[in-house]
This record gives structure tokens, sequence and C-alpha cells, in this order.
């Protein structure tokens, strides 16, 4: 069993995969610190860059010929969010009783736009994942300017991280039960709950970053990892059904931009909501 298991971890190691996942992880971390030691501003402008790939790879999937009305709907969306942006900095100010009102009105406007651009997404499926992705960006961008914002992004990335290495380690080495096969063959229950279990243990030594007490830190350790694996799940459920592995091959061993963003997709939204109510 030792010499199996040693085995194991060994090939493991030795993939191509592996070892490009492990370097693009590196890169992008260097990029994130940097980043986020310039802080507001620059952190947000470069996730709407992000956000502008991100809606690029999947008009991309969404649609096999990239038409002019496709250009429209990427650049229309980033644009939005740029605008909720300087509302939000008071670049451009109208009074009202809450900053809150912002976030809601421009999800509200952003949404109904969404919907001129239906018959580009194919089916409903299609169209409620680029919902989502809206409202998963306008998220990040509220969470990064509200008082100790940066803190709470670090501290989601930094669990969505540990979630993701440990359930991909964990599955590559442990996992044995599949446990969507038809939707991913490579997420395992064993791959999940090493990754639930660090996800955790991560959330309880950081708590002081965003300032959380012993439970609440276990609770939202266990809550984040959940939702990043859904998250997941979710994307992966989009590109099978589409027939495709990765949303792109721009960032090395992971795939796409959309990729890379699938483990947010859910908890920003569900995290911003416990920040405003």
């Amino acid at each position: 069993m030792k010499i199996s298991l040693n085995l194991k971890i060994k090939n493991f190691i030795n993939v191509k995969n592996f070892r490009l996942r492990l370097l693009s992880t590196v890169l992008l971390s260097l990029i994130f610190v940097t980043l986020f030691i310039l802080g507001n501003p620059m952190l947000p402008v470069f996730m709407i860059f992000i956000f502008l790939a991100v809606l690029y790879e999947f008009n991309i999937i969404c649609n096999s010929k990239f038409v002019f009305v496709n250009l429209i709907n990427v650049f229309v969306f980033p644009l939005l969010l740029l605008f909720f942006l300087l509302f939000e900095i008071n670049v451009i100010s109208i009074p009202l009783k809450d900053n809150n009102y912002y976030y809601l009105v421009f999800i509200l406007i952003a949404l109904i736009t969404n919907l001129f651009f239906y018959k580009i997404y194919s089916n409903i499926i299609n169209f409620i994942m680029s919902n989502l992705l809206i409202i998963s960006f306008f998220s990040l961008i509220k969470i990064l300017l509200i008082p100790n914002g940066l803190n709470i992004f670090l501290y989601l990335v930094l669990l969505v991280s540990v979630m993701d290495i440990f359930a991909y380690i964990g599955g590559n080495v442990f996992g044995v039960k599949k446990i969507a096969p038809t939707i991913s063959n490579g997420k395992t229950i064993e791959g999940t709950l090493i990754g639930l279990f660090f996800s955790i243990l991560t959330s309880v030594l950081i708590r002081d970053l965003i300032d959380i007490n012993f439970v609440y830190a276990l609770i939202l350790g266990f809550t984040i990892g959940l939702f990043s694996f859904f998250g997941d799940l979710l994307e992966s459920f989009f590109k099978r059904r589409i027939g495709i592995k990765d949303s792109g091959k721009f960032i090395p061993g992971h795939g796409g931009f959309l990729d890379r963003f699938d483990g947010y997709i859910l908890i920003l939204p569900l995290f911003n909501l416990t920040l405003i109510f």
C-alpha cells in the first residue's frame, strides 16, 4: 500500500499538467500580491479587464462564430462595471441614502441590458450563467471598495485557492469515488473532503485578517470551500453541455480565465449579500 501511494504521488508530481499548473499558480500569485499592495483603485480596474477576458471566453464558448453583437456584449458590461466603480469611489456622485443603492441600481441595469443579448447565449442555462458572471464581478468590485475590503478579498482568494489546490492534489493522490463523473471526471469525494478540511483550517489560521471569531471562521471556511466546489461544478456542467474541456488556453495548466474564476461565481454574490444585509 505504501509503495503504491508513493508511486502515485511520484507519478502525479511528474505529470506535465501539474508542473504547468504550479508554475501558473506562482505567477498568478505574484501578480495578485503586486496588485494587492497597490490597492484601490488599481486592483478593481485590473479586475474589470479580467471581466472583459472572462466575457470574451464566455461568448466564444456560447457561439461558434464571434459576430459584432458578441463584441458589443464583451465591452458593454465591463463599461457598466467601470461606471459602477467610478460611482463607488465618488468620482461621479449622485446623492443617495446608502451606497448599496449604487450596487442594486447598476446590477438591475446590467441584468436588464443582458436581456437584449439573450439570443447570443443560445439557451436559458447559458443566459443564467451569464447573469451569474455579471453579478459576481459587480459583487467583487463592491467588496473591494468597502472598508477592509482588500483584506476580505485576500481572505476569499486564499480559501478558494486552498480548496482548489488541495482538492486537486487530494483527488489525484487519494481519490477513488467520483462525485459527478458525467459532469467532471476529476472530482472525487476524497479530494473534496481534503480540500474542505484545509479550507476550514486556513480560515481558522487567518481569521484575524478579517477580524472574526473561531466559530465564525469554521463556518466561513466550510461555506466558502463548499460554494467554491459548487461554482467549479457549475462551470464544469456548463462546459460539458457544450462539449469542451477548458474555457481557453491562456493560463497553462489551468485553462482560461473562466476556469480560474469559477470558484468565485457563487461565493462573491453570497458574501456580498451578507455584507449588505
